[in-house]
């Protein structure tokens, strides 16, 4: 809110410290990562200026929609909600013997970063819903065993469907946005990660939404509460 950085907001942060903590065998494979990865940023930082002509920009007759500034007070109190639930679904996921905790960090995160509290609840039931659609298709992929270009080609439709959907129905979107993230871990890590991933994503996923919505409804305020009460006023 703060940075206002864009969707998917501080999401984006988590999952790439997340995707750093994969163990590395020595100084020059972090070096390797590290460069393909500012090379990447690098093209898709040029791809976005040749291609800003066709944007549409906001002008005096079309306004595009904003929201407004929360009080300082409000943004930290949702950032210690966030630090919070993040946390305690981390470590309840490790405490479970999880292979890859940061996953219901994400879901709790997903949740709680939601403006209002019908929000969240509504980010919890699709993020879950679309988690278990998602990660059953890539269930279904990967015990194919796809070769390295088959699933290059499933990552580009992947990305190209989330990124029409994704501003729209957001469960519709995590439907393909699941399935494109453990296809990327498979192709980042073959050995290691195969189908048994897709199980416990979706048990991650289900265990970070249920920490983010609970704690949303113990730490909410007396005005987040007004609000749906306010929303669920008929007329």
């Amino acid at each position: 809110m703060t940075g206002r950085f864009g969707p998917p907001g501080a999401l984006i942060f988590v999952f790439a410290a997340g995707a750093a903590l994969a163990p590395v065998g020595s100084g020059p494979e972090v070096l390797a990562r590290g460069a393909a990865t500012g090379a990447v940023a690098l093209l898709a930082w040029a791809i976005c200026g040749l291609t800003e002509w066709l944007r549409h920009l906001p002008d005096e007759t079309r306004r595009f929609p904003s929201e407004a500034a929360r009080p300082m007070g409000h943004r930290l109190t949702a950032s210690l909600r966030i630090v919070l639930g993040a946390l305690v679904a981390l470590l309840v996921s490790h405490a479970l013997g999880a292979d890859h905790p940061v996953w219901a960090a994400m879901g709790a995160l997903a949740v709680l970063q939601g403006p209002q509290l019908q929000i969240n609840f509504h980010r919890a039931l699709q993020r879950m819903a679309g988690a278990v659609v998602g990660a059953t298709f890539a269930w279904m992929i990967l015990v194919q065993e796809p070769s390295v270009w088959t699933i290059i080609a499933l990552l580009f439709t992947l990305q190209f469907a989330t990124e029409l959907v994704i501003g729209s129905n957001y469960g519709l979107g995590q439907v393909f946005v699941t399935p494109m993230a453990l296809l990327m871990s498979h192709l980042a890590a073959p050995a290691a990660a195969g189908a048994g991933m897709a199980p416990e994503r979706v048990l991650d996923t289900l265990l970070g939404a249920s920490v983010g919505i609970v704690l949303a409804i113990l730490l909410s305020t007396l005005d987040d509460r007004h609000h749906v009460a306010a929303r669920r006023r008929p007329g």
